[in-house]
């Protein structure tokens, strides 16, 4: 039952300020305001609208500091009514300059989730408080000076401490304070433009009040939107493209009447017909230029100021050097570019990211390193920009360079990892099938020439022809065991490498091989006279590969007929290739025999490649004749 007592409390003041705005309507009805009282009329619209924020501030965030000052403002305004018609104007009047001047500035200061330990923001409450209570002395007392100058010092405070929240807060908090700054600056042009409207349209009492109960709704919106959805919309696009529209009408209308002013008074008559036009012309031929030039400067108050090459390459510079991970230099260009979001990509698939990145708002940059493409840089465009800035997109052009360059090195150093792996991994099988043949067979072979041996040596003395028999027994298991040994030895190396080298060997092996339908495969070697001396594993990897791709072409081939070329294209390396011109039966499927080339020519740093199409295969590789240390 606790957990529901929130509600309850909530529904019952909602009641509650239902029923005030429902008395504060009905005083309007019943006691109608004379001509110089309707302000109340006002304070019925934005009390309103107050006790409506407060419902949904109370409801969403129950805990926020702001909710009671919402609360009070709109008890003031909407008892301002009340209190007129009950005849107590001075009441009234206190009331509502109270609510309106002094909790509502304390409910917008109090936007941000915690705020900062700050004495400045203690002395702009304080401020506030004392200003708007001297803003109700002045009204209750008309003092119209003094109602002006208790409005600029309320002003000021309040900017104070927007600022000191705007220096202290980062993430939705600086959204809020954002929001805050966008509600107060709406409000103030608002005023101006009211004030202008005012004497130039003819505008009745009661359109005024309405007009103004409008303008008023703005600042207490602005902090509703705050409080409740900060991230509603990019708060920061709306300023920008707010200010740059101000400051360009009010430059274009200065630049219009300046320009008419001079020829008025340089030529003593109002301008003609055809200079109007002359200088509307004139105007939009420099807007593009002049507005690119404010929005530099709108972006750089907002976004961060604008990148620099030199530092984005120092900085890069020194993350590259030191090691940093991926997430890590974007966070270095996001930084410098200003830009809401940027992304890594290899084969479409995100590495690394840093800020929001929207794919429908984003230039790409081709990563190329030699000629490769090792992956893409995703910039996301500020608010209001087709493409990127040319300081920004200048900076992007300098860094894809080293980034293509270290993202290889990445690459080839993952390439590096995993051939390791696979060398390791192929080292470790081969030496557990060493001693698989060594401890099932050689080893019982052994054990038992030893048993034998000593059963021989028992009957030399009791019975010498059967210990001749046993011995010859003995003679017979000993050749058994160096059987085993020299397949244990040619499993590791074989044989006919040293007795014959490496052409003869690859020939006499492959030479008994039969297509899949009993036909003898006809290989042709083409080869060199004499190879240099090579290494042991250089030869047996070039060995191990052409049989196994002849091998290959018995099996899975139609044809009857294969090449077998060894060459050395330069004077490091070897190039063993075997092609057949038949037609695949199969597709060649990564078992153990080509896994086993693979991990033996990586092993020694080489290359193999398969090709089966419709016309045949082709096995390529290129063994280098030095192993890399």
């Amino acid at each position: 039952m606790t957990a529901l007592r929130p509600s309850a409390l909530v529904v019952s003041l909602w009641a509650a300020f239902a029923l005030l705005a429902a008395a504060a309507l009905a005083s309007l009805r019943i006691a109608p305001p004379s001509s110089s009282e309707q302000w109340v009329i006002w304070a019925v619209i934005v009390g309103t609208y107050l006790a409506g924020a407060w419902g949904a501030v109370a409801a969403c965030r129950p805990g926020s500091a702001a909710g009671p000052y919402l609360a009070a403002s709109a008890i003031g305004l909407l008892a301002a009514p009340l209190a007129l018609a009950a005849g107590v104007r001075a009441l009234a009047v206190v009331l509502a300059v109270l609510g309106s001047t002094v909790t509502v500035p304390l409910a917008a200061l109090r936007v941000v989730e915690r705020r900062p330990p700050s004495r400045l923001l203690r002395w702009a409450d304080g401020a506030v408080v004392v200003t708007g209570t001297g803003c109700a002395a002045a009204a209750v007392t008309g003092v119209q000076a003094a109602q002006v100058a208790a409005s600029i010092a309320a002003g000021t405070a309040i900017c104070t401490g927007t600022w000191v929240l705007f220096e202290a807060t980062t993430g939705d908090d600086r959204r809020r304070v954002l929001w805050l700054v966008l509600g107060s600056a709406a409000t103030m042009l608002g005023g101006m433009l009211l004030f202008a409207a005012g004497n130039s349209l003819p505008m009745g009492p009661l359109a005024t009040i309405l007009a103004l109960g409008a303008l008023s709704l703005l600042l207490p919106l602005a902090v509703t939107v705050a409080l409740l959805a900060p991230r509603l919309a990019d708060v920061r696009a709306v300023i920008r493209g707010a200010s740059v529209l101000i400051v360009m009408l009010a430059l274009s209308a200065s630049v219009y009447e300046g320009i008419a002013a001079l020829w008025e008074l340089a030529v003593g008559s109002q301008p003609g017909k055809g200079v109007p036009a002359l200088l509307a012309a004139g105007i939009a031929a420099g807007y593009a230029p002049v507005r690119q030039r404010v929005e530099a400067s709108m972006d750089e108050m907002l976004f961060g100021r604008s990148a620099d090459p030199v530092e984005t390459l120092t900085r890069l510079g020194t993350d590259l050097t030191a090691g940093a991970p991926p997430p890590l230099w974007l966070h270095t260009l996001r930084s410098t570019l200003g830009v809401p979001g940027i992304a890594l990509r290899q084969d479409g698939v995100d590495i690394a990211t840093a800020g929001a990145v929207d794919d429908g708002h984003t230039t790409l940059t081709t990563l190329r390193a030699g000629g490769e493409h090792v992956g893409d840089l995703v910039v996301c465009l500020p608010p209001g920009h087709l493409r990127l800035p040319r300081a920004a997109a200048a900076v992007v052009d300098l860094v894809a360079a080293p980034l293509a360059q270290t993202l290889h090195a990445a690459r080839l150093s993952e390439q590096l990892r995993v051939s390791r792996g696979r060398v390791v991994t192929a080292l470790e099988e081969e030496r557990r099938r060493t001693r698989r043949d060594l401890h099932d067979g050689l080893g019982p072979t052994l054990t038992g020439i030893g048993y034998t041996a000593d059963a021989a040596v028992n009957l030399i003395s009791t019975d010498p022809d059967r210990a001749v028999e046993t011995l010859r027994g003995l003679r017979a298991d000993i050749g058994d065991a160096i059987t085993e040994i020299r397949r244990i030895v040619y499993g590791l190396r074989p044989r006919a490498l040293d007795e014959l080298g490496l052409v003869d060997a690859v020939r006499q092996r492959i030479a008994p091989l039969h297509t899949a339908d009993g036909r003898p495969l006809a290989v042709t070697i083409d080869a060199p006279d004499r190879l240099p001396p090579l290494p042991a594993a250089i030869e047996v990897a070039a060995y191990r590969v052409a049989v196994e791709a002849v091998t290959n072409v018995a099996r899975h081939s139609d044809g009857n007929t294969a090449t077998l070329t060894l060459e050395l294209p330069d004077p490091v390396s070897l190039r063993v290739t075997v092609a057949d011109t038949g037609h695949c039966t199969e597709p060649w499927t990564h078992g153990v025999g080509i896994r086993s080339m693979y991990e033996r020519v990586e092993q020694i740093g080489g290359t193999l490649t398969i090709t089966t199409t419709s016309e045949g295969a082709t096995v390529t590789a290129q063994l280098p004749l030095a192993i890399p240390g």
